[in-house]
Parts: structure tokens; C-alpha cells; sequence
């Protein structure tokens, strides 16, 4: 079953790529109406790449749908004395209807400016529920003794506060963006806006940027520790140095203008960053634990 899990979040982390992609590219409207087919056809003209990265992600969605539907059925079957399991497993069947509704909406809406916000938030909470389904299926633990345990304890209490940031900071980035906010910013035209105001486009950006000062100094902190007491050593400085790829890039679509390569590459990121901050936060809820007096 553990394997399984693994495989399911495999899947979700390349859905959720080719998601930013359609965003990224805005290819959202490539396929029309037509959901799930393409433009009518189940076979739509693949000369366009706009229509190939978009139906790639229509095919994708119910390959997800299967493999979370079983993983989860399965993890309840197997691990239903486990109330964690339990828990885990019924919140990312619950979020992958909320995401398959709010993506059918998004497709028949026409992809209405800001709505795709909200395909961002399930997708990512998804991706983390499901990370932290894989290690709650783990059966070996990792005992410290009491006064490891009170300060890596103290350590991950950080790192969560700065993980959490960084989850709203990805959603505020995306309704930045989705919402048509970085256009009017930028001042690069577009066909519907959400926000107009650049007064609140410009606070949009800068509450993104002081989470991101907060973000790395958690991280930092967290790195410290974690290669003090020789624990998630490669995990922490693989988080830290992903952030820190973010930040470049995000700085390099202000200086640029918000070109197609650096936006996919910064969404790219922040879903890779988001699987590295979920399985430190796995690792440490469901394989550490405290010794026994």
C-alpha cells in the first residue's frame, strides 16, 4: 500500500506540473468548453501546443482521480484502526472532488480571471495530504531521547510556521497572477482583470515578498538544526535551496516582464518546493518520536 501511495503522489505532482503549465502558457482556453474532450474531438490538432499541453492535463485529471480513489479506499481498508490514516484518507478524497469540481468550472466559466486560484489551492493541499498519507503508511519509527526531542521539537515548530507561510504565499502568488494582478503591475495587457487597481497590485506583491524574507529565515533557521542534530540534513537544505530558486526566478519575471519560460519554471519550483516542505512535515509527525521513559 505504501508504494501505491507513493505512486498516486507521483501522479498528482506530474498533474499539478502540467497544471502550471496551462497556467503558465495560458493554454486554459486551448480546448474550448468541450470538457473532457478537446474542442469536440478526442483527438484534437496537436500542432498547436497550447491544445497539447492543455489536453495532456484534461487526460491526466481522471488518471489522478483513479489512483486517489484507490489509494485512499485502500489505506482505509488496510490501516482502518488508524485513525491518522483514516483522516488523511478521506480529506484527499473530499479535496480531489472540491479540485475536479472547481476545474470543471474553470474549463466551462471560460477560465474567468482569479477563479483559477482556487484550483490552485485544492491542488497543492491535495499534494501535501497525499505526501503525508505516504508517511503515515510508514511502520518503522525513530526514537530520540528526551532532550533531542525537545529541541528538534522546537526546530520543526519553526519550520512549520515558515511552511505554512509559504503555502499562502503560493496561494497569493497564483491569485497574483490569476487575477491579472501582475499585468496591471507589469503593465502588460490583458483581456479580463479581476484587480485594476495597481495600488493593490503593488500590496499583493509586497506582502508576497515579506512572506518570502519570513520563509527564508525559517528555513535557515531550520537548517541550522537539522545539520546540528543530523536530521532531514539533505531534505532542510534541499527546501532552503528551493526557496531560494524561487525567490531568483520570481525576481527575474519582475525584471523580464513575466515572460511564459520564467513563470512555468517559478511554478515548476513551487511545486517541487511544496513535496520537499510535506515529507519534512511527514517525516517528522509519523517516523520520530520520543523514547519511551
Amino acid at each position: 500500500m505504501k508504494k501505491f501511495s507513493i505512486l498516486t503522489t507521483f501522479v498528482t505532482f506530474l498533474a499539478l506540473i502540467l497544471g502550471n503549465l496551462v497556467v503558465a502558457t495560458n493554454s486554459g482556453d486551448a480546448c474550448g468548453t468541450s470538457w473532457p474532450f478537446c474542442n469536440g474531438s478526442v483527438i484534437p490538432d496537436f500542432t498547436d501546443y497550447h491544445v497539447l499541453i492543455e489536453y495532456s492535463h484534461r487526460l491526466m485529471v481522471p488518471l489522478l482521480a483513479v489512483l486517489t480513489f484507490i489509494n485512499a479506499v485502500g489505506a482505509i481498508y488496510k490501516h482502518r484502526k488508524r485513525k491518522t490514516v483514516l483522516i488523511l484518507a478521506m480529506l484527499s478524497l473530499g479535496l480531489l472532488v472540491f479540485q475536479s469540481l472547481v476545474g470543471g468550472f474553470n474549463v466551462l466559466l471560460g477560465t474567468p480571471p482569479g477563479f483559477t486560484t482556487l484550483d490552485v489551492t485544492f491542488s497543492q493541499i491535495l499534494l501535501i495530504v497525499l505526501v503525508l498519507l505516504s508517511y503515515s503508511l510508514h511502520e518503522k519509527k525513530i526514537e530520540l531521547d528526551r532532550t533531542s526531542w525537545s529541541t528538534i521539537s522546537m526546530s520543526y515548530r519553526t519550520f512549520i510556521i515558515g511552511f505554512s507561510i509559504y503555502v499562502m504565499q503560493v496561494i497569493l502568488g497564483a491569485f497574483f497572477k490569476h487575477s491579472r494582478a501582475s499585468n496591471v503591475m507589469l503593465d502588460i495587457p490583458a483581456v479580463e482583470y479581476l484587480i485594476k487597481s495597481e495600488a493593490i497590485a503593488n500590496m499583493v506583491y509586497s506582502l508576497h515578498w515579506v512572506a518570502t524574507i519570513v520563509i527564508l529565515v525559517a528555513a535557515v533557521w531550520f537548517v541550522i538544526y537539522a545539520s546540528k542534530f543530523k536530521y532531514h540534513v539533505t531534505l532542510s537544505w534541499l527546501y532552503l535551496f528551493s526557496l531560494l530558486l524561487n525567490a531568483v526566478v520570481g525576481f527575474v519575471i519582475v525584471v523580464t516582464g513575466n515572460v511564459v519560460v520564467a513563470s512555468s519554471i517559478h511554478m515548476i519550483l513551487s511545486t517541487v518546493t511544496m513535496v520537499i516542505g510535506a515529507s519534512i512535515l511527514g517525516g517528522y509527525w509519523f517516523k520520530l518520536q520520543k523514547k519511551p521513559i
